[in-house]
């Protein structure tokens, strides 16, 4: 083997050592406040439902048509993100509740944006939001799906939601995870997801990582919260506001392409 080929081998076996170092989840640290980030393999998912608690006055349902979605893989936040985090970051607790290992609440979409652009300002990577499809594909346990039924049956028994929560968010991480063993997709708080809310988003975006609509009005948020019933919290149900509005209920978790 002569030295040209020896050097190949060893490029090669650098690139698919970097790539599988990518795909590994990992913890991050914050002035001493650690947060895990789980990698989710990419595959393909039907997105929406047809039960829809949203039907509109035109007869709409904004969960719908159902579609056949890809998802390329990702790293997503194990947990919500806590109170304790958010002050790490941003050296202040907006929530209503300041309780350290809480989610964070009373956020606006705006507010996580900040705090998203000061974390990857620390961290020297890039985290984001998760888009729409994102959230509901791990609701739903990512390439377990279709084995998976937990994501909606019996919630409450894996979610903080209004029969169980005693009308306030609980610590994080208490009751068991889902199949990709992240916690509190559903229930606790709603999360702020990335795209931009409109009826028909699903008819105007395309299959391959869908992004949303490129433009509204309001943000949408996903997963229901400790004031919600079990139905609100279904995977495709879809909820949205302001993009300003601060509400008690109301936090996020946070993503990162590969």
């Amino acid at each position: 083997m002569n030295k040209f080929t020896c050097t190949i081998i060893l490029l090669c076996s650098l690139v698919v050592s970097t790539f599988a170092q990518k795909k590994k989840s990992y913890t991050e640290t914050i002035d001493q406040i650690s947060f895990d980030m789980i990698y989710v393999k990419g595959g393909t998912f039907q997105m929406g439902d047809r039960k829809g608690d949203l039907v509109l006055d035109t007869g709409e349902n904004p969960s719908l048509p159902l579609r056949e979605v890809k998802i390329d893989g990702f790293f997503v936040g194990k947990f919500e993100v806590t109170q304790a985090l958010w002050e790490s970051v941003m050296g202040s607790n907006p929530s209503e509740l300041k309780v350290g290992n809480h989610p964070v609440e009373s956020v606006s979409w705006n507010d996580c944006e900040e705090f998203i652009k000061k974390l990857n300002t620390l961290t020297g990577k890039d985290y984001r939001l998760l888009t729409e499809a994102e959230w509901e594909y791990v609701a739903r346990g990512g390439k377990k799906h279709e084995k998976d039924k937990s994501s909606i049956e019996n919630i409450s028994s894996r979610a903080w939601v209004l029969n169980n929560a005693d009308n306030t968010h609980q610590e994080v991480g208490t009751k068991a995870p889902n199949v990709l063993g992240i916690y509190d997709l559903q229930g606790n708080v709603w999360e702020w997801v990335n795209d931009w809310y409109a009826v028909d988003s699903y008819k105007k975006t395309g299959e391959d990582n869908p992004q949303g609509v490129q433009n509204g009005k309001e943000k949408a948020y996903r997963g229901g919260s400790f004031l919600s019933d079990e139905n609100f919290c279904r995977p495709a149900y879809r909820n949205y506001d302001l993009p300003d509005i601060k509400q008690k209920f109301l936090g996020l978790r946070i993503g990162r392409s590969l």
